[in-house]
């Protein structure tokens, strides 16, 4: 029994535009972002809070750039004490948040990075 298909053609048609080194570079960006802000968004949410009336740590969970295709989440060099809380210290344990974080959402990071790559491969 022949298989038969449907649309072949035009998605071939697309992934030729998005072979376009520019084109498949902006979707990629985008895609990373929107995977990102939601590994923010966890990150922010666990991390662990004080009483201090000052600068808190989850006020500060930043995404950065994307560069040679790749983006980092993570805290400003002044909030480097993250590590400590993250990993303990030899007089302070562990209270771990940015590991659990990313475990937590992994799978919804990836589906809205697919996501992005449907909805744009549609306006192509």
């Amino acid at each position: 029994m022949p298989v038969k298909s449907t649309g072949l053609a035009e998605f071939q048609a697309k992934l030729k535009k998005l072979a376009s080194i520019e084109k498949n570079e902006a979707i990629a960006e985008k895609s990373l972002r929107k995977g990102a802000e939601i590994l923010r968004a966890e990150i922010e949410r666990r991390v662990p809070r004080s009483t201090y009336k000052g600068k808190h740590l989850a006020d500060h969970v930043i995404v950065s750039k994307v560069v040679n295709g790749k983006i980092k989440v993570g805290f400003h060099k002044d909030f480097f004490y993250a590590r400590f809380l993250e990993w303990g210290t030899s007089k302070m344990p562990a209270q771990p948040f940015i590991e659990p974080a990313f475990n937590a959402v992994k799978n919804k990071i990836i589906a809205a990075m697919v996501e992005v790559y449907r909805e744009e491969l549609a306006k192509l």
